[in-house]
C-alpha cells in the first residue's frame, strides 16, 4: 500500500501530526520504534497547550501555581502564578493517549525501527526492523527525536548542539514533602554548569533531573551531586536519560518531507521546553502537509510559519542563556532578578500562551536597569 504520509516517531509531535492528517482523510502510517519508551522529560506543559489540544484532566497529574528558583549559594525565590498553572504529565501515559487519538482518527500504528529510507521521484520507501515489509509513502514527517534517523537519511542540515539530560524518579519521602505542590529549578554550577536542575512533582513520585551540554561533563556525577544536595538518601526506582537538541536546524523542510519537534531541534534554549513546541510544530506541519497534497503549496510554508510565530521566543531565551549561564556569579544575579514582581508577571504571562508579552515602558526601563546592575555585579 502507498500511504499519503509516513510519520516516523510516535511522540507528541508525530502523534499530533498523524491525527490531524488522518482526520483530514489522508492515509497515514505512524511508525514508533518503542511503544513503551519512557523519555526523561519533566513533563511540564503550559495552560495554553492544555486548552488548545483539549488535554483531559486525568492526564494532568498536578496543576501547580507555585514555583521557586534556587541560586548557587542556596538563596531561594518563591513565586506564585495567579492567572494559570503549570500542568504536570507523565510522558508514557501522555504519549500513549496521543497515539491512541491518532489511531482512532484512522492512522495505522506500527512498532518498528527505521533502518533506511530510499527516495525516488514520487515516493519514499522506508525499510523497517523486525522483518516487516517496507513502507511506501508519498510524503514523510520526521518526528524521531534529537538523533533523527529521518534527518540523516534525507540529508537535512545537522543539529550539532545537544544537551544530555538525566532524570530519576523517587517515591515521596519526608525529604521530598516540601515539593509535593512546588516546582523548583536549581541554577547551580555544581548541579549543571551550563543548564539547570529541576524538581517536578507528580501524583506518586518526584522527578529530579539535570542536563549539560553533550561531551562536556559527566551527567551521572552531576545528577548524583544534585540528589546529595537535596538531601536524599533513598534510591530512585527509575533512571532515564536522553539527548535534547538546543538549537533549531538551519532548515527543517524539503519538497516532500519535513521535521517536527525534537527532530527539527525545536526545544527552547535556557529552559529546555519541548512538549509545547513539539505539538505545535506537529500541528503546523500536518496542516502544511495537507495544503501540499491538495493544492501543491510548498512545504516551506510550515517552517516560515513556525519561525514567524516563535523565533522571538527562541532568540530571547538564547540571549538569556548565553548571558546568565556562564558562571555561578552570573547565575546568582539571574536568580536575584527573579525576585522582581514585574519579571515574574511577564515570565508567567509569556509562558502560559507562548507569546512575548510587552510591558509598560516604565517597567521595561526598570527591568533593564536591574539587569545592568546585576550583570555588572555578577561579572
Amino acid at each position: 500500500m502507498l500511504y499519503d504520509v509516513a510519520v516516523i516517531g510516535g511522540g507528541p509531535s508525530g502523534a499530533v501530526a498523524a491525527e490531524i492528517l488522518s482526520r483530514a482523510g489522508h492515509s497515514t502510517i505512524l511508525i514508533e520504534r518503542k511503544l513503551d519508551n519512557v523519555k526523561p522529560c519533566g513533563g511540564a506543559i503550559p495552560l495554553g497547550l492544555i486548552e488548545e489540544f483539549q488535554i483531559p484532566d486525568e492526564l494532568v497529574e498536578k496543576k501547580l501555581t507555585r514555583m521557586s528558583v534556587r541560586s548557587p549559594q542556596g538563596k531561594t525565590i518563591f513565586m506564585h502564578m495567579p492567572n494559570g498553572y503549570v500542568g504536570m504529565v507523565r510522558r508514557e501515559r501522555f504519549d500513549r493517549y496521543l497515539r491512541e487519538k491518532a489511531q482512532k482518527a484512522g492512522a495505522v500504528l506500527v512498532e518498528a525501527l527505521v533502518k533506511k529510507i530510499d527516495r525516488s521521484a514520487d515516493r519514499f520507501t522506508i525499510h523497517l526492523s523486525k522483518d516487516l515489509p517496507p513502507v511506501e509513502a508519498s510524503f514523510v514527517i520526521g518526528a524521531d527525536g534529537a538523533n533523527s534517523k529521518t534527518a540523516d537519511e534525507l540529508g537535512f542540515p545537522p543539529n550539532d548542539l545537544k544537551v544530555i539530560a538525566m532524570q530519576q524518579r523517587f517515591r515521596y519521602s519526608e525529604a521530598l514533602k516540601p515539593y509535593e505542590e512546588l516546582v523548583e529549578i536549581w541554577f547551580d554550577g555544581e548541579v549543571s554548569p551550563d543548564f539547570y536542575g529541576w524538581i517536578f512533582p507528580k501524583t506518586d513520585h518526584i522527578a529530579i533531573g539535570t542536563g549539560t551540554e553533550e561531551h562536556r561533563h559527566n551527567i551521572r556525577q552531576l545528577q548524583q551531586r544534585f540528589v546529595e544536595k537535596i538531601g536524599l538518601t533513598e534510591k530512585p526506582y527509575l533512571d532515564e536519560a536522553a539527548k535534547i537538541p538546543m538549537k533549531p536546524r538551519r532548515s527543517f523542510s524539503q519538497e516532500r518531507a519535513i521535521l517536527v519537534g525534537d527532530a527539527a531541534g525545536l526545544v527552547t534554549p535556557a529552559n529546555g521546553e519541548g512538549i509545547f513546541f513539539a505539538m505545535r510544530s506537529g500541528k503546523l506541519g500536518a496542516l502544511a502537509m495537507i495544503e501540499r497534497i491538495r493544492n501543491r503549496t510548498p512545504l516551506s510554508s510550515y517552517e516560515k510559519e513556525f519561525r514567524k510565530l516563535y523565533s522571538p521566543i527562541f532568540f530571547g531565551l538564547q540571549v538569556l542563556q548565553s548571558v546568565y549561564y556562564k558562571s555561578d556569579r552570573l547565575r546568582e544575579s539571574f536568580v536575584a532578578i527573579c525576585r522582581d514582581k514585574h519579571v515574574q508577571e511577564i515570565t508567567f504571562d509569556s509562558y502560559l500562551y507562548k507569546k512575548m508579552v510587552p510591558a509598560p515602558w516604565s517597567v521595561q526601563m526598570k527591568i533593564m536597569g536591574k539587569n545592568i546592575y546585576h550583570l555588572a555585579k555578577g561579572s
